[in-house]
């Protein structure tokens, strides 16, 4: 099972490096690709093994809710990939609710 272990909150630039599309509906009614990248507000990175360094990337809006998620084969290369996409910084990373809680 999953666990997250790391988060930290972001604000997307205004002309971000990477951009992410979902699909969605326009106001035609048909199905269209719409552009998600600046819903995301917050950071997560998730353990998806404890026997493995694999980890997930998830990328939350203001509720929460999961806008985008990729997966990576370490926590270190997940916090690099953050870096060059948002230009965040390793030391902004925090330890996630849940392992706070402990």
């Amino acid at each position: 099972m999953a666990k997250k272990v790391l988060q930290a909150s972001i604000k997307v630039s205004e002309n971000p490096r990477v951009r992410f599309y979902a699909r969605g509906e326009e106001k035609s009614g048909k199905n269209a690709f719409v552009d998600v990248t600046h819903k995301v507000v917050k950071l997560v990175l998730e353990q998806l093994d404890k026997n493995s360094e694999a980890c997930a990337l998830l990328r939350l809006d203001a509720q929460n809710k999961l806008v985008w998620r990729t997966e990576h084969q370490s926590i270190q290369e997940a916090k690099w990939h953050v870096e060059f996409e948002y230009g965040l910084p390793e030391e902004k990373w925090a330890k996630a609710d849940d392992e706070k809680e402990k």
